[in-house]
């Protein structure tokens, strides 16, 4: 993303109000005339400074592992929120109420802008997977197994969209498959569907009809060792995404043996030949014929 779009991107209204939601208390207690028409004086309480230190560190501490700027900026914007919602209910049960419902009309009204492009994924059911699997193990698939009753499944559907629509090739495809619906097939992939399991959704990445690496990682028990946040830049980084692009793209599919062969046979060629100089000669002899009768 250049220096523009991600401008853009920062510039949506939902990044702006939501920024501005987080900082609008320090805003009104400084400005003048704000401050002198909603509360007693135009500078911080002392309090309110430490508080705003500790908000500080906490932010920093909770994206010391974030792996997109979108999500440092949602996280630092929450806090912020959950701070001064604090804060103007110190200053009066109104002020609270009031900021409340902004917040929650941007919630509502405002959410958080997300891919609505193409896609290019395929939906797979029941054994179709495996099957597709073994049929061409030149093809490199990015399954992601899911739940549709699943928050977070829910919340990844658009990231796994943009990115078939940007590192789809014919030797590169991304697949879903509904766990919920096919127990036998989250069994097999050792996928645990339970709602408190941490495996919702599954990433996995099969080269050469067998799986290479997934998200989240699990132990030999089945358990997640480490959990995994689902964003594009971290499926980017994790499954090399980029690498396994352009590797795809250096060796496109060919087509079969068996096809080159019919094309390079000489006597399919001559055969084929043979059945259109038949079909233009019939088809002369068919008007010739017509010719005949009509003069008839």
């Amino acid at each position: 993303m250049s220096f523009m779009q991600a401008l853009g991107h920062y510039l949506h209204p939902h990044y702006v109000i939501n920024v501005l939601l987080g900082l609008i208390f320090f805003a009104l207690k400084t400005i003048s005339p704000f401050c002198t028409m909603l509360f007693d004086d135009c500078q911080l309480e002392m309090r309110e400074w430490e508080l705003l230190m500790f908000l500080g560190c906490v932010i920093v501490m909770k994206n010391r592992k974030t792996p997109s700027y979108s999500m440092y900026l949602e996280t630092a914007c929450m806090f912020a929120k959950m701070l001064s919602t604090f804060l103007f209910l110190r200053q009066g049960p109104l002020y609270g109420a009031v900021y409340i419902i902004a917040c929650l009309l941007h919630l509502v009204f405002l959410p958080e802008p997300v891919y609505k492009g193409p896609d290019y994924v395929t939906f797979f059911r029941g054994p179709n997977l495996e099957l597709e699997l073994e049929r061409d193990k030149r093809i490199t698939w990015f399954i992601e197994f899911y739940t549709p009753w699943a928050p977070t499944c829910v919340s990844f559907a658009p990231v796994f969209a943009e990115l078939s629509a940007k590192y789809t090739l014919d030797n590169l495809k991304f697949g879903k498959i509904d766990v919920g619906r096919f127990a036998e097939v989250a069994k097999r992939f050792q996928v645990d569907t339970s709602a408190w399991s941490n495996q919702l959704p599954t990433v996995v990445l099969f080269q050469n009809g067998k799986e290479t690496r997934r998200r989240p990682m699990i132990d030999s028990k089945g358990k997640v060792k480490v959990k995994f946040i689902f964003c594009k830049e971290t499926l980017e980084r994790d499954f090399e995404l980029a690498t396994i692009y352009h590797e795809c793209k250096q060796f496109p599919l060919h087509k079969n043996k068996s096809d080159k062969k019919k094309e390079q046979d000489p006597s399919t060629t001559k055969n084929s030949k043979q059945e259109q100089t038949d079909a233009k000669s019939a088809e002369t002899l068919t008007a010739a014929d017509n010719d005949k009768e009509k003069t008839e």
